[in-house]
């Protein structure tokens, strides 16, 4: 099994009409559209990196797309992929050789608040998403910038979680409780965070935790056995598009439009 962890910086993007024509050739049309309904540039620009990120992955690990942009591989290579995108990062965690019952999910955040309220009527607000241990592990800092981070972190632990699992955040995430051993530090990878559920712990769960940068850290999470964890490579846009065709030779000259004079994607 080979498992991929790839990261693009979506934040300092500021693509040319020509890049961005280009970016949106290399995707599937109903995508085009959907990304062409942001309000938003920066979110037109995550998703068009989150998207471009899946491509360059099923072009590489199964060799081609059919005409609707579904991977084409032999019976014998199964491949898996989660993308996530938050903050000034879009990433991808990904496997080739997977096995029936294999998950893995991915989750970046960006270590930050901007709600606007008082950062303990935020928390308040947030009670029942955190088991009480969850909290006192939140709250042991003694400054709320560094509480904060840790609250980042355990969110980002239970959405990279229900991704894996694809239960999405309709369950009760006060059920969910992880335990963080290790403090994240940007020349680790944290593979000894625990998680519960209902107060059982759920050993078959492993958890690779990083930071991308300063601001913003990554969860994956896994169900399955690895040989080594690596730290995730920071791709960039000449590396998104290397190896990458149009979808359609017909729609090479597809245009996006651009959301607004003052607010290119």
């Amino acid at each position: 099994m080979k498992v991929f962890r790839w990261a693009v910086r979506a934040g300092p993007w500021q693509p040319t009409e020509a890049e961005w024509t280009k970016a949106a050739s290399l995707i599937q049309p109903e995508e085009k559209e959907r990304i062409g309904k942001f309000v938003f540039k920066k979110d037109a620009k995550s998703s068009m990196l989150g998207r471009l990120l899946i491509r360059k992955f099923l072009v590489q690990e199964t060799g081609c797309l059919d005409k609707h942009g579904k991977p084409v591989y032999p019976a014998d290579l199964s491949v898996m992929f989660n993308v996530s995108h938050q903050g000034d990062f879009a990433v991808l965690a990904g496997a080739s050789g997977c096995l029936p019952g294999h998950q893995l999910g991915v989750d970046v955040m960006k270590l930050e608040y901007t709600g606007g309220r008082d950062l303990n009527e935020f928390f308040r607000i947030m009670t029942r998403n955190f088991s009480p241990k969850e909290w006192t592990l939140i709250k042991r800092f003694p400054n709320e910038n560094k509480q904060l981070k840790e609250f980042c972190r355990h969110w980002s632990l239970k959405e990279s979680y229900v991704k894996a699992t694809g239960t999405g955040i309709t369950v009760n995430l006060q059920n969910l409780s992880f335990h963080t051993i290790s403090t994240l530090d940007p020349d680790l990878i944290v593979t000894d965070t625990v998680l519960s559920s209902s107060g059982e712990k759920l050993t078959e769960w492993y958890f690779e935790e990083s930071l991308l940068d300063a601001e913003h850290c990554v969860s994956l999470c896994r169900n399955f056995n690895v040989a080594s964890v690596e730290k995730f490579e920071h791709l960039s846009i000449s590396d998104l598009f290397l190896g990458l065709d149009p979808m359609n030779s017909e729609d090479t000259d597809y245009t996006l439009e651009f959301l607004s004079k003052d607010e290119r994607p």
